[in-house]
């Protein structure tokens, strides 16, 4: 059964998370770690496979995600796929008190049909949308919840099936149950700087990094950080890297796995 692809990740690694869009490490982080378990105790990571997906498309509380543009997801997208809107999401993340708004939170939720035991697999074109969306939803209090590997350009090379029409979703009461532990506030984080059980990862370019590249008010990194850009987590078709070569990463950028990472 599906259910199976979503045992707890939480894992060795504690991820927590500074802002809504440093999402990505805490796969990294959970791909290497809960799969090091699975070789231990035969669970599985959060990820889903696509074989897997395709077999259990009917089954009953399963809620597909799509994150992709609307013309994209209108072309055709997996059976029973319901489009979510990443850029609206992350406004509300991004907004001031956003990430506390239990009420907002509760009518996006609800909208798409998602209630607490749902089991919710999350894909799309752009990693860092469908890892947005995924973090989000494990920040809100959903324990099955997974990430389709590879995404859709994977499902459309192994010519899976796909429909054009949009299910018809029913809304449903859905009330958050915020996990803390997920997210790291900046006042909190201040305090643990220079710590050795935080290390604080910056997800983003080379060059954002070192502040050749300003995308916001000031350039540069938080003082101590390690860089590790997300998109070294995955291969060139867009699949996570095994749990050797994630581990082996990790360590080469001094992530140590009793640490508590904290990314952005």
């Amino acid at each position: 059964m599906l259910a199976n692809a979503f045992r707890d990740e939480r894992c060795y690694f504690r991820p927590a998370v500074i802002l809504l869009g440093a999402g990505l490490f805490v796969l990294g982080n959970s791909a290497a770690a809960g799969a090091d378990r699975s070789e231990k105790a035969g669970a599985r990571t959060m990820l889903v496979q696509p074989e897997e997906l395709q077999r259990n498309l009917n089954q009953p509380g399963l809620r597909i995600l799509d994150t992709r543009a609307e013309p994209d997801y209108l072309k055709a997208h997996i059976p029973g796929a319901v489009r979510v809107n990443v850029e609206d999401w992350q406004q509300l993340g991004a907004k001031e008190g956003g990430l506390h708004d239990a009420k907002a939170w509760g009518k996006k939720a609800c909208q798409l049909g998602i209630q607490l035991d749902s089991q919710v697999v999350v894909y799309g074109s752009k990693l860092p949308d469908t890892a947005r969306i995924w973090w989000t939803l494990k920040y809100l209090g959903l324990p099955s919840v997974a990430i389709l590997n590879g995404g859709w350009e994977t499902w459309l090379k192994e010519q899976r099936p796909t429909d054009t029409s949009s299910p018809k979703i029913e809304p449903v009461r859905f009330e958050p149950k915020f996990q803390a532990d997920r997210l790291e506030e900046i006042g909190s984080l201040k305090k643990c700087l220079g710590s050795d059980k935080v290390s604080v990862v910056d997800t983003r370019s080379k060059e954002e990094f070192t502040g050749e590249e300003v995308r916001g008010a000031r350039g540069g990194h938080i003082p101590g950080a390690r860089h590790l850009e997300w998109k070294e987590l995955v291969t060139k078709e867009g699949r996570f890297k095994s749990p050797e070569q994630l581990r082996a990463l990790f360590r080469q950028r001094g992530i140590q796995p009793e640490q508590t990472a904290v990314t952005y």
